[in-house]
C-alpha cells in the first residue's frame, strides 16, 4: 500500500506537498506545481479555507 506524504530534498519546494502528490501518482512534480498554480489562478481554488 502506497503512502501519501510530503517529500524532502530537491522536490520539497513549498513544504514538499506538490512533490509528495507527484511521487504518490508517479508524475513529474513540475506538472503538479503548474496544475496547482492554474487551479488557484483560474478556478478559484483557495489554499486558505474559511
Amino acid at each position: 500500500m502506497k503512502r501519501l506524504c510530503r517529500t524532502t530534498g530537491p522536490d520539497a519546494v513549498l513544504c514538499g506537498v506538490c512533490g509528495g502528490i507527484a511521487r504518490y501518482f508517479g508524475v513529474d512534480p513540475t506538472l503538479v506545481r503548474v496544475a496547482t498554480v492554474l487551479l488557484v489562478a483560474f478556478a478559484g481554488l483557495s489554499l486558505w479555507m474559511r
